[in-house]
């Protein structure tokens, strides 16, 4: 692993951990094994390298949700979609990048916040284009309810958005269960199928 690989690893564990306003680039550098002058050979600075990792863990995010969409293609659209939440939830729930994604999401530094929102507005931009193919697939074998697109996208957003709250919330098996417990109303809310 070359050096500017093993900056972005220690600096996404210390954020992860102790926020942006907790980690500084010579604790990042002594961890490493470098000098702190030489971080500036690979970063201008800390706000460079931290937006640089929330714009990559975003993507990792967006990949994951599209990746677990094509990994289903041939699936029904009730699965795919239960795929695509699930994947997502344990993205953030499971993974270190999922650590820092809850951080940069719910406490974003103060001075680089319109930076962050607009890493996550361009995510949530790429998220609509494969929640827009759930969608026409659900339509199409008539298997949601004649709703717009836009309340169906909202909806999916906001039991995403609850089940992140969730997930600092609650251990494991309780998170499980109400997970199921969520995604079975948000199903018959959409579907045309009864409970």
């Amino acid at each position: 692993m070359n050096t500017k690989a093993r900056i972005m690893n220690v600096a996404r564990h210390s954020f992860s951990k102790h926020g942006y306003e907790g980690t500084t680039l010579a604790q990042i550098a002594q961890e490493v094994g470098i000098q702190k002058p030489s971080m500036y050979n690979h970063f201008k600075s800390k706000a460079e390298l931290y937006l640089l990792l929330c714009e990559q863990i975003t993507n990792q995010l967006v990949d994951t949700i599209a990746t677990t969409a094509a990994q289903y293609e041939t699936s029904e659209s009730k699965t795919r979609l239960y795929h695509v939440l699930k994947n997502s939830c344990d993205f953030i729930m499971y993974e270190q990048e999922g650590a820092m994604y809850k951080r940069f999401m719910l406490f974003p530094p103060a001075d680089l916040k319109q930076d962050v929102l607009s890493i996550v507005l361009k995510g949530d931009e790429a998220i609509h284009r494969t929640l827009h193919e759930l969608f026409q697939q659900g339509q199409k074998e008539k298997r949601f309810k004649p709703i717009p697109e836009q309340m169906f996208r909202s909806a999916y957003f906001c039991l995403l958005d609850g089940l992140f709250t969730e997930s600092f919330i609650y251990e494991d098996d309780d998170f499980q269960r109400r997970f199921k417990e969520a995604w079975t109303i948000f199903w018959y809310g959409i579907s045309t199928d009864s409970l």
